[in-house]
C-alpha cells in the first residue's frame, strides 16, 4: 500500500512542546528530568529523543532513546547538553525534529533581556502554525509552492489533487503553486496501479505575502518654513502599523549617526523617539520598518533629521 507526506512540520508537533515546556520537573543531581509526552493526533505511537554533547549537529553521534506517549523520566547520561525530540506516527511516517534545547536550562523561564533585534529569521518550514486572533493557531505557507512527494519510487503511483473544491487533477508528484494571498484547502489521495489508496489527505492553510504597512505623524503640529519641517523633542512621533494576514509582530527601528555605522534594529518603544534625538548630537537617519508573525518585512520608511544648533 502506498502513501505520501507533505515536506512540513504540523502544528501538533509544536503544540506538543509547548506542553513538555509546561510540564517539566527537574531534579538536577540525579542529571534525570522528567515530562510528559502529550499527543495531540491519535495516529502518534511513539517520539524519538536525541542526546547530543554539544550544539553543533553532524559533528558526532548523538545518543538515542524512543518514548511512548505519556510520562518520560529521562536520564542523561554524562556529558551530554542538549537533546531534541519527533514524533512517530504509524507506518514509521517520522515528523520533523524540535529546535536543540539545553537540559541545564530546559523548562526555566529566563529573565528578559533588552537587546536589538537581530536579522529576521528565515523559515524552513513550509507551513507553520500562528495563533489567531481568537486564540486558535492557523497553519501559514511560507513559500509560494508546496510539492506533493509519494514516498514510494513505484513510477505507476498516480496522486490525484484538487485546491479549493476545483476539478480534481491527476499526476505523478505535483508543484502547486500559491500566489494570492488568502485561504487555501488542499485535497489529495496517492493511489497505486490497482486502485488502492490510504485515503484522502485534507490540509487547510493560509497565504500572506504582503508586510504590514506603516503610517508616520508627529503628536505636535511640527513648524514648516520653505518646504522644510522643524521639529523639537516636544513633536512626539506617532508610529500606526496594521497587517491584514498574519498580524503584526513589532515595529523596529534603526538609526545612523552622523557618518557613524549604523545601529542594529531594536523594537519601537514609547520612549523610543526621545532616546534617538537625545542619543545623537549629528545628524540623524532613522528607519523604521514593521514585520508580521509570519516575517514578511516592510519596506523600511526613512526620515532625515537635520540638526541645528540653538542661536547664542
Amino acid at each position: 500500500m502506498n502513501f505520501c507526506f507533505l515536506r512540513f512540520q504540523s502544528s501538533r508537533f509544536r503544540i506538543l512542546l509547548i506542553f513538555i515546556c509546561f510540564t517539566l520537573h527537574f531534579h538536577l543531581q540525579a542529571k534525570q528530568i522528567q515530562f510528559a509526552l502529550v499527543p495531540d493526533r491519535e495516529d502518534i505511537i511513539q517520539y524519538e529523543i536525541e542526546l547530543w554533547k554539544t550544539d553543533e549537529l553532524g559533528g558526532e553521534i548523538p545518543f538515542r532513546v524512543l518514548a511512548n506517549p505519556g510520562p518520560v523520566s529521562l536520564f542523561i547520561p554524562e556529558g551530554y547538553e542538549f537533546f531534541r525530540i519527533r514524533a512517530i506516527a504509524k507506518r514509521k511516517v517520522r515528523g520533523f525534529w524540535t529546535e536543540l534545547y539545553q537540559v541545564a536550562v530546559f523548562g526555566k523561564k529566563p529573565k528578559p533581556v533588552a537587546k536589538p533585534i537581530a536579522k529576521i529569521p528565515v523559515k524552513t518550514d513550509v507551513l507553520v502554525p500562528i495563533e489567531s486572533s481568537q486564540g486558535k493557531p492557523e497553519l501559514f505557507l511560507t513559500t509560494n509552492q508546496i510539492t506533493i512527494v509519494p514516498t514510494s519510487v513505484d513510477k505507476k503511483i498516480r496522486i490525484q489533487y484538487r485546491i479549493n473544491g476545483g476539478p480534481w487533477q491527476t499526476t505523478t508528484s505535483p508543484l502547486l503553486r500559491f500566489s494570492k494571498d488568502g485561504h487555501y484547502r488542499l485535497e489529495y489521495k496517492v493511489t497505486n496501479e490497482i486502485g488502492v489508496s490510504d485515503g484522502m489527505q485534507v490540509w487547510e492553510f493560509k497565504v500572506d505575502s504582503n508586510p504590514p504597512v506603516t503610517s508616520i505623524s508627529f503628536l505636535e503640529p511640527p513648524f514648516q518654513k520653505n518646504g522644510t519641517t522643524f521639529i523639537s523633542s516636544k513633536n512626539g512621533l506617532l508610529l500606526r502599523s496594521s497587517d491584514e494576514g498574519s498580524g503584526l509582530s513589532n515595529i523596529r527601528y534603526r538609526t545612523t549617526c552622523g557618518t557613524d555605522q549604523v545601529s542594529d534594529y531594536n523594537v519601537w518603544l514609547e520612549s523610543s523617539w526621545k532616546d534617538i534625538l537625545s542619543g545623537c548630537e549629528k545628524n540623524i537617519l532613522l528607519e523604521i520598518s514593521a514585520v508580521d508573525r509570519l516575517g514578511n518585512e516592510e519596506v523600511p520608511k526613512q526620515i532625515f533629521i537635520q540638526t541645528q544648533k540653538k542661536a547664542e
